[in-house]
């Protein structure tokens, strides 16, 4: 196997030679603009997500009204009888 095509190979050197770039300081500003979008966007995903939960057990409990008050419509014969058909009377 060729030592340049591997890729165990490939990633050591490359992690050998890439020089480490500095993290720049984190910017501590914060854009009134920015942080407004950023609240209307949260209050937006929290208002629909607890409409969407009031509306998914109203849904529950419509269902489970008319589940509860639907007419149960009569129970058919049964094919096979209850009883033992009674045998003729013989003499």
């Amino acid at each position: 196997m060729n030592d340049n095509n591997d890729p165990w190979k490939r990633l050591v050197d490359a992690a050998k030679t890439s020089p480490v770039e500095e993290q720049a300081e984190p910017n501590f500003k914060i854009s009134v603009k920015a942080l407004r979008e950023s609240v209307q966007s949260l209050f937006l995903a929290l208002t629909w997500r607890k409409w969407s939960i009031l509306a998914a057990i109203l849904a529950g409990l419509i269902f489970l009204i008319f589940f509860l008050l639907r007419d149960d419509s009569p129970l058919p014969e049964p094919i096979i009888p209850t009883e033992p058909p009674t045998a003729p009377e013989t003499l």
